[in-house]
């Protein structure tokens, strides 16, 4: 295999030495951010805006924060309603940018991702969801395998989206693994599962029916 371009190299640099995430710190644990620093309104009044389930326990997609101990945990999204795999991966994706409910807040949990969009949907080829930077938005060293890993465990959790690619400029960025390795392929669930927090949980419906996307 050749090496990673010089690009890749560099990208993967600022990735990890630049500024912090959103609703976690830039080192150590996460903690819940204050009401003033929460962006998208998060704080506003629930019953005026979507609600989620506060079960650990979620079938379908998923969203993954994380909690105190750096351990990721799912949450169910807010409802949605939309048609193909292509317009639900962007849905989810959109919602993970967001950041926690206010819920979920509450609950002690947080995100390690940018407050910007950081991660789109390029495209869907077969059971891979191509993911393409879209700002040069940065995370610290010490959360961008959470933030990578909060993608990766939400976008495997659609039905029919099995690996994910992330390119930037056009080009494919190897992401860091838990071990800190570059992943020299597609990330996989699997590449990441063992920073899940261990709860119960439903095995992945490989459905993509109107009960899967537009959930009641």
């Amino acid at each position: 295999m050749r090496p990673p371009p010089v690009r890749t190299l560099v990208l993967l640099l600022a990735l990890v030495l630049g500024l912090g995430g959103c609703g976690a710190p830039t080192g150590g644990q996460a903690r819940e951010v204050e009401g003033s620093q929460i962006p998208y309104n998060l704080l506003d009044d629930p019953s005026t805006g979507p609600s989620r389930p506060p079960s650990d326990t979620v079938s379908g997609p998923r969203l993954y924060w994380v909690d105190a101990h750096d351990r990721l945990v799912p949450r169910a999204p807010a409802r949605y309603c939309t048609k193909g795999r292509g317009g639900l991966t962007r849905t989810i994706l959109a919602q993970l940018a967001e950041g926690p409910s206010q819920s979920d807040l509450g609950a002690g949990l947080g995100t390690a991702l940018p407050p910007e969009v950081w991660l789109s949907l390029d495209r869907l080829d077969g059971r891979t969801a191509r993911l393409r930077i879209t700002n040069e938005e940065t995370v610290t060293a010490s959360r961008v395998v959470l933030a990578t890993a909060q993608a990766v465990l939400t976008v495997t959790s659609i039905p029919g989206v099995d690996q994910v690619e992330v390119e930037f400029d056009e080009e494919p960025l190897q992401m860091p693994l838990p071990s800190g390795d570059l992943a020299s392929g597609p990330l996989r669930h699997s590449d990441y599962a063992g920073m899940l927090r261990q709860t119960p949980s439903e095995p992945k419906s490989d459905r993509a029916g109107r009960e899967v996307l537009c959930p009641s």
